[in-house]
């Protein structure tokens, strides 16, 4: 498996942390991001979790995201806020 490309933090209504995806292949622009969430768009992303051999395909609906900032990928410990 590659290195993940960077990382996605996403905050859904109605929920207090964030959920962070380890974004494989391209990583979202941030104009992609702000035309999903005005659209309410439904896009499948290539993820991995932490500790997990293998990636997979994730399908946000970005109706319920009402908040999203990308990150370059660490190996260090993230934080949500």
């Amino acid at each position: 498996m590659n290195a993940p490309a960077g990382l996605l933090y996403l905050l859904s209504v109605g929920k207090e942390k964030e959920l962070i995806l380890r974004v494989h292949d391209t990583m979202p622009a941030t104009e992609e991001l702000v035309t999903w969430m005005e659209q309410g768009s439904v896009v499948p992303l290539h993820v991995s979790h932490e500790g997990e051999p293998s990636s997979f395909t994730y399908v946000v609906n970005f109706t319920h995201v009402v908040g999203a900032r990308l990150a370059p990928y660490t190996t260090t410990r993230t934080s949500s806020f």
